[in-house]
């Protein structure tokens, strides 16, 4: 009898580990056998367990094999204190149990109706066999290895049972277990310089699409994690109903220099040296949300406490605003973070709180924090779509190195690519004096003014001043000095 159900209208087996879900569209087919290769200490026990709780809090139960491994009683010391188990309500819903004595005595044939033999007493839908490595090792021929797979996966679509196969084996994608089951994932890990990282790779899901590509995993007391590529999720994320309305800077003369705000759901990427007052600016802006409209501070380099003593000193009340909820801060030190797990903290947080204006003080931070810094660019297209996509406005602060200029002064990062509107906050020497100038550089959507101005930053906050004229130093490109006499506009 043919079988006519459709795969793509199979019900998927949720996973239960986080981001797994998403880069198999949805879950793991059922009545599938699937292999889960990885060497010693990537994840795959621990991996392996987590769906078996997260299926057993839903009422299913799983038989848990192991071959050569540790002793149960050590596997589950190792896995007690993860949270998974801990909140586990039936002790019974996983089940182990060893079939080394059957591989020595009976070979491939009796571990197969071990199996075959507990599922059915046990009423298992999942059945996880640790250490397919050692069936390798096993079968006399690898004629017998392939028949085994065939018939395991025979037994999966007969009995109902989806199969999980873990093995530490190094044997490339044309071994018979890999094109005969019916999904591979691979744990792994790197090193860079001194760091050391870990990431998921789906190289097989037949009947189905799926994320492909590297994708960042990390454990720790909760589990196993697995962040998907932001730019694979997010990138085509569509963007929000468009209004014609302006978001406040914070400045009102800031605000006539482009005719009312930033527009409404777009990024603005303030550039300049440090401690010229790009903080400042935002501040100034994330000091404008309510709680109809809240606000998120996320940065890298100041805590809390320093941004609340920062705004203070401006004349802000940042301490208000955060009593009252109109404004979050997530500060992350830009340490081993992982890049695409912050992007996902702070869609998080927006999504949450249906945040408007967000500050990102530091969006060097993600650049530091990626393992691949080529994916930079894409990286910031796709989060500041996601952000788009969730009519939020942006503001966010970029470096540059330079504090005065020079024929190198103009050197934008991706940053340019990705930002609808570019300030330039810069530093003028005149008459032997440093001034700090700001100058509007790219405004997609809006008229500006194409002037310098002057601004200061005090207890009176961030005020732009007069338009400036006269400039000894550089504000833009090359350096010059004017001569005697010379009246030049800056």
């Amino acid at each position: 009898m043919i079988d006519n159900t459709d795969i793509s209208e199979m019900e998927r087996i949720q996973t239960g580990v986080p981001g797994l879900d998403k880069i198999l569209c949805g879950g793991l087919l059922p009545q599938a056998v699937y292999i889960v290769q990885g060497g010693p200490g990537e994840g795959k026990t621990i991996l392996a367990n987590q769906i078996c709780y997260h299926r057993a809090a839903r009422g299913e139960r799983s038989l848990y094999v192991t071959l050569l491994a540790e002793t149960h009683h050590r596997l589950l010391r190792h896995l007690r204190k993860m949270s998974f188990m801990v909140d586990a309500e039936d002790d019974d819903a996983v089940y182990y149990e060893s079939a080394f004595d059957t591989l020595r005595k009976d070979g491939l044939d009796g571990v197969l109706r071990f199996l075959m033999r507990n599922a059915k007493s046990r009423k298992a839908s999942i059945i996880v066999l640790d250490g397919l490595f050692a069936l390798e090792e096993t079968a006399e021929t690898e004629r017998s290895f392939r028949e085994f797979i065939n018939d395991l996966s025979v037994f999966a679509d007969v009995s109902g049972c989806t199969v999980l196969l873990l093995t530490n084996s190094e044997r490339g994608a044309g071994s018979p277990e890999f094109t005969m089951v019916d999904g591979w994932l691979e744990l792994n890990s790197g090193d860079l310089e001194c760091r050391s990282f870990r990431y998921l790779h789906v190289h097989k899901l037949r009947g189905s699409g799926f994320i492909s590509g590297r994708h960042m995993t990390r454990i720790d007391q909760q589990g196993f994690h697995v962040y998907p590529r932001l730019e694979a999720v997010a990138g085509n994320a569509l963007a929000s109903e468009m209004r014609d309305a302006r978001v406040q800077t914070g400045i009102p003369s800031l605000d006539e220099l482009i005719e009312g705000g930033f527009p409404y759901s777009s990024s603005t990427a303030l550039v300049g040296p440090t401690g010229v007052g790009k903080t400042s600016l935002g501040l100034s802006f994330i000091c404008e949300s309510t709680p109809e409209e809240p606000g998120l501070l996320f940065g890298f380099y100041e805590d809390s406490r320093r941004l609340e003593r920062r705004a203070a000193s401006l004349g802000l009340d940042l301490t208000s605003l955060l009593e009252s909820g109109a404004v979050e801060i997530m500060h992350y030190p830009p340490t081993e973070q992982i890049v695409d797990e912050l992007a996902q903290e702070m869609l998080d947080a927006v999504r949450r709180r249906g945040v408007k204006r967000l500050f990102v003080d530091g969006v060097d931070g993600f650049h530091k924090a990626a393992v691949y810094p080529l994916r930079s660019g894409r990286f910031l297209a796709a989060l500041i779509s996601g952000l788009r996509a969730e009519g939020v406005t942006t503001v966010f602060t970029a470096e540059l190195p330079e504090l005065m200029g020079g024929e190198n002064a103009m050197r934008f990062t991706a940053i340019s690519a990705v930002a609808e509107n570019i300030l330039l906050l810069r530093y003028a020497e005149l008459e032997s004096t440093l001034h700090r100038s700001l100058a509007i550089m790219k405004m997609r959507e809006s008229a500006f003014s194409p002037h310098i101005y002057e601004f200061h930053v005090g207890r009176e906050g961030f005020r732009i001043g007069a338009r400036m004229r006269h400039t000894e130093g550089v504000v833009l490109g090359r350096p010059h000095r004017r001569k005697h006499g010379e009246d030049a506009d800056g």
